[in-house]
């Protein structure tokens, strides 16, 4: 299993499901305040003119036709024409103006044409992936130069986004969560933007220890075992995947079984002891138990809640 594997597994838990607002479509000056909403990754595609945001406590950012802003954390964020223009709250500009065929419209020639939406996740796992992220990513088709691939997704992302064929919003969905999986892989390998389980990610040794929970979630991992596959003492791996992760191994493993558990349960077919013994019980009671006790329902009746069954 590699880094890439690694993250598409995670997603992949979080059940990550991209939908579209609306295009915004503003005149020269504007300032809208976006509220904080949580398990929400939102994103604003600039596909004409320009634009500043500021998310959280970042400092703001323009954004050029054809950057990507990304908010992971769901924080309050502000977008306007500058940043020190005072905001209106988008539950006011959507009274006044509600969005028409898709395109959100405050009148006048728009001078910046924005395409807005979100990727919800999962919202009973908090992964650490996401938690460490910055409050703020911008993507940039000048700074990919060298990585054609991450290029080439969002260049075909502005494409798809203004040329509105049909099937776009499904186009755009699936390029969205392309590219950020390609960003966070991106903040792996930048030093100084290595935090939190990005770090550990990036870290060979601790990396190691991540590849084998991943891998064989089933097996009987403790400290020891997964200090040996890390290549460190035991001590020393324990102290330094704490820090990164901000979990000791042990919960990580847990929660990263449970998270796929879900996962299983929610969109496979397999029986509900197999899904038990992929994810390291070998005891059908005692893996309900600890379902139960972490997410408040039974395994079978999440499974059929999840499925819109009564």
């Amino acid at each position: 299993m590699n880094k890439n594997d690694i993250l598409t597994g995670i997603f992949s838990a979080l059940r990550l499901e991209t939908r579209l607002y609306f295009e915004a479509a503003f005149p020269k000056a504007f300032s809208v305040a976006l509220p904080r909403e949580r398990q929400h990754i939102r994103f604003h595609l600039v596909l004409d003119g320009d634009a500043w945001i500021r998310a959280g406590d970042e400092e703001p950012q323009r954004l050029v036709e054809g950057d990507l802003a990304i908010v992971p954390h769901g924080s309050e964020q502000i977008v306007s024409d500058t940043p020190t223009r005072p905001p209106v709250d988008l539950a006011e500009v959507l009274a006044r103006h509600p969005p028409e065929e898709g395109v959100l419209s405050t009148g006048g020639n728009p001078a910046t044409r924005l395409l807005c939406g979100f990727c919800a996740f999962d919202e009973a796992i908090a992964h650490p992936l996401i938690a460490g992220l910055p409050a703020l990513l911008v993507v940039r088709p000048a700074e990919l130069r060298d990585e054609a691939a991450a290029a080439a997704a969002l260049r075909l992302l502005a494409m798809e986004a203004t040329n509105r064929r049909e099937g776009m919003p499904a186009v755009v969905m699936r390029l969205v969560e392309i590219i950020l999986i390609q960003t966070i892989r991106r903040l792996s390998s930048e030093d100084d933007q290595r935090i939190g389980f990005v770090a550990a990610l990036a870290d060979r040794r601790l990396s190691r220890a991540l590849y084998a929970m991943h891998d064989a979630p089933e097996r009987d991992w403790t400290v020891d075992l997964l200090a040996k596959v890390a290549g460190m003492s035991r001590s020393r791996f324990a102290t330094e995947f704490a820090e990164d992760v901000g979990r000791t191994p042990i919960e990580y493993l847990t929660a990263w079984r449970l998270a796929k558990a879900r996962a299983l349960l929610a969109r496979s077919g397999l029986d509900i002891a197999e899904i038990a013994e992929r994810c390291g019980y070998r005891s059908l009671p005692s893996f309900s138990q600890r379902f139960k006790a972490t997410f408040g329902v039974s395994p079978a009746r999440f499974r059929r809640e999840s499925r819109g069954q009564a």
